[in-house]
């Protein structure tokens, strides 16, 4: 493919992308680097993470990860089941839960513990080496 027609191919689907779903007004390129920040910190998560999403009208939104799409999110509300569908410009923030975050963490000592038990056997197999060569019984 010629490379002007790559170019035009290019601008044409960007300026399509740069509109809103809703076809108003052209995001300026402030919501569109938010909205690619936002979209990048929703893509950390898997699917079924539960978040806790700060609005930027100062509410928070908890729920379960069940969707991502271009433009927004949907979050399934833990107590109704109610899914909500989030656009990415209404984010102010995105972190998990605490509940969410506690068992990551758990999970990367869970993975991590057979290798600091390995490393702890080799010193003490090395410490009993060097007491047995010294002649310490």
């Amino acid at each position: 493919m010629p490379f002007a027609t790559r170019l035009v191919a290019a601008i044409a689907l960007l300026s399509l992308l740069c509109v809103s779903v809703m076809g108003q007004q052209p995001m300026t390129p402030e919501q569109i680097r938010h909205a690619h920040k936002v979209m990048k910190g929703v893509g950390h998560y898997d699917i079924g993470a539960k978040l806790d999403v700060l609005l930027n009208n100062g509410f928070h939104q908890i729920g379960t990860l069940s969707q991502t799409g271009s433009t927004s999110f949907v979050l399934v509300d833990p107590v109704t089941r109610q899914p909500a569908t989030i656009d990415y410009l209404d984010v102010k923030r995105v972190r998990p839960t605490r509940k969410e975050y506690a068992a990551q963490q758990l999970g990367k000592t869970v993975n991590a513990l057979p290798i600091a038990l390995a490393c702890a056997g080799v010193f003490v197999a090395v410490l009993a080496i060097l007491a047995i060569m010294n002649g310490d019984r």
